[in-house]
Protein backbone atom coordinates (compact mmCIF):
# COMPACT_ATOMS: atom_id res chain seq x y z
CA UNK A 1 0.00 0.00 0.00
CA UNK A 2 2.79 2.85 0.95
CA UNK A 3 4.88 1.40 -1.87
CA UNK A 4 1.64 2.59 -4.31
CA UNK A 5 1.32 5.87 -2.83
CA UNK A 6 4.90 6.13 -3.41
CA UNK A 7 4.70 5.67 -7.02
CA UNK A 8 1.84 7.49 -7.41
CA UNK A 9 3.18 10.86 -5.99
CA UNK A 10 6.32 10.17 -8.16
CA UNK A 11 3.92 9.75 -11.71
CA UNK A 12 2.00 13.17 -10.73
CA UNK A 13 5.41 14.92 -9.63
CA UNK A 14 7.31 13.57 -13.07
CA UNK A 15 3.95 14.66 -14.96
CA UNK A 16 3.82 17.82 -13.58
CA UNK A 17 7.61 18.56 -14.71
CA UNK A 18 6.61 17.57 -18.15
CA UNK A 19 4.25 20.15 -17.87
CA UNK A 20 6.22 22.90 -16.75
CA UNK A 21 9.21 22.03 -19.05
CA UNK A 22 6.44 22.18 -22.32
CA UNK A 23 5.43 25.41 -20.71
CA UNK A 24 8.81 26.61 -20.77
CA UNK A 25 9.76 25.22 -24.25
CA UNK A 26 6.72 27.63 -25.13
CA UNK A 27 7.51 30.59 -23.46
CA UNK A 28 10.80 30.36 -25.16
CA UNK A 29 9.56 30.51 -28.54
CA UNK A 30 5.76 32.31 -28.24
CA UNK A 31 7.62 35.55 -25.97
CA UNK A 32 8.88 38.35 -27.79
CA UNK A 33 12.03 39.83 -26.23
CA UNK A 34 15.02 37.61 -24.38
CA UNK A 35 13.71 39.22 -21.02
CA UNK A 36 10.33 37.33 -21.18
CA UNK A 37 11.65 34.35 -23.15
CA UNK A 38 14.28 34.01 -20.32
CA UNK A 39 11.97 34.39 -17.05
CA UNK A 40 9.59 31.54 -18.94
CA UNK A 41 12.42 29.51 -19.24
CA UNK A 42 14.13 29.73 -15.85
CA UNK A 43 10.58 29.80 -14.19
CA UNK A 44 9.43 26.78 -15.78
CA UNK A 45 12.95 25.00 -15.81
CA UNK A 46 13.43 25.47 -12.18
CA UNK A 47 10.16 24.47 -11.39
CA UNK A 48 9.73 21.42 -13.89
CA UNK A 49 13.75 20.20 -12.04
CA UNK A 50 12.26 20.97 -9.03
CA UNK A 51 9.79 18.33 -9.45
CA UNK A 52 11.41 16.07 -10.50
CA UNK A 53 13.42 16.34 -7.22
CA UNK A 54 10.43 16.26 -5.71
CA UNK A 55 9.68 12.71 -7.36
CA UNK A 56 12.89 11.56 -7.01
CA UNK A 57 12.43 12.42 -3.22
CA UNK A 58 9.33 9.83 -2.75
CA UNK A 59 10.98 7.23 -4.30
CA UNK A 60 14.41 7.48 -2.47
CA UNK A 61 14.78 4.23 -1.08
CA UNK A 62 16.60 4.86 2.24
CA UNK A 63 17.21 8.46 4.48
CA UNK A 64 20.94 9.28 2.79
CA UNK A 65 19.60 9.06 -0.25
CA UNK A 66 17.12 11.57 0.39
CA UNK A 67 19.24 13.72 1.85
CA UNK A 68 21.43 13.81 -1.11
CA UNK A 69 18.70 14.68 -3.10
CA UNK A 70 17.72 17.59 -1.00
CA UNK A 71 20.96 18.92 -0.89
CA UNK A 72 20.73 18.78 -4.68
CA UNK A 73 17.56 20.44 -5.12
CA UNK A 74 18.73 23.03 -2.42
CA UNK A 75 21.93 23.87 -4.19
CA UNK A 76 20.29 23.83 -7.64
CA UNK A 77 17.17 26.46 -6.18
CA UNK A 78 20.09 28.88 -5.39
CA UNK A 79 22.17 28.20 -8.47
CA UNK A 80 19.44 28.41 -10.96
CA UNK A 81 17.85 31.82 -10.43
CA UNK A 82 21.35 33.26 -9.99
CA UNK A 83 22.64 32.06 -13.09
CA UNK A 84 19.12 33.72 -14.62
CA UNK A 85 20.11 37.15 -12.96
CA UNK A 86 23.69 36.73 -14.36
CA UNK A 87 22.51 36.00 -17.71
CA UNK A 88 19.86 38.89 -17.50
CA UNK A 89 22.06 41.29 -15.93
CA UNK A 90 25.11 40.54 -19.33
CA UNK A 91 21.73 41.28 -21.63
CA UNK A 92 20.58 44.53 -20.43
CA UNK A 93 24.17 45.88 -19.81
CA UNK A 94 24.54 44.95 -23.50
CA UNK A 95 21.80 47.14 -24.55
CA UNK A 96 19.29 45.10 -25.69
CA UNK A 97 16.38 46.49 -25.00
CA UNK A 98 12.62 45.21 -23.58
CA UNK A 99 9.84 44.55 -26.19
CA UNK A 100 7.65 47.42 -26.79
CA UNK A 101 4.29 46.93 -28.35
CA UNK A 102 3.41 49.29 -31.86
CA UNK A 103 1.79 52.24 -31.14
CA UNK A 104 -1.67 51.87 -32.80
CA UNK A 105 -2.80 54.90 -34.43
CA UNK A 106 -6.30 56.10 -33.02
CA UNK A 107 -9.34 55.80 -35.31
CA UNK A 108 -11.44 58.68 -35.93
CA UNK A 109 -14.12 57.56 -34.10
CA UNK A 110 -11.79 56.71 -30.92
CA UNK A 111 -9.83 59.92 -31.50
CA UNK A 112 -13.49 62.31 -31.15
CA UNK A 113 -14.27 60.27 -27.96
CA UNK A 114 -10.78 60.90 -26.67
CA UNK A 115 -10.73 64.57 -27.50
CA UNK A 116 -14.79 64.64 -26.00
CA UNK A 117 -13.29 63.15 -22.30
CA UNK A 118 -10.60 65.35 -22.37
CA UNK A 119 -13.14 68.31 -22.83
CA UNK A 120 -15.28 66.94 -20.09
CA UNK A 121 -12.50 66.51 -17.85
CA UNK A 122 -11.69 69.95 -18.30
CA UNK A 123 -15.27 71.36 -17.50
CA UNK A 124 -15.63 69.46 -14.68
CA UNK A 125 -11.99 70.45 -13.30
CA UNK A 126 -13.21 74.20 -13.70
CA UNK A 127 -10.26 74.76 -15.95
CA UNK A 128 -9.45 77.40 -13.15
CA UNK A 129 -12.12 79.37 -13.50
CA UNK A 130 -14.54 80.28 -10.82
CA UNK A 131 -18.29 81.38 -10.58
CA UNK A 132 -19.01 84.85 -10.00
CA UNK A 133 -22.37 85.19 -7.45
Amino acid sequence: MMETIRMTIAFLTFGSAVIFGIAGIVGLFRFPDPYSRLQAGSLCGTTAVFSTFLGALALSPNWAMAARIIIIGFFFLVSSPTGSHIVARFAWNSDIMPWKPPAVPLKKKDRAKKIRRKNRRGKQAGDGQEETP
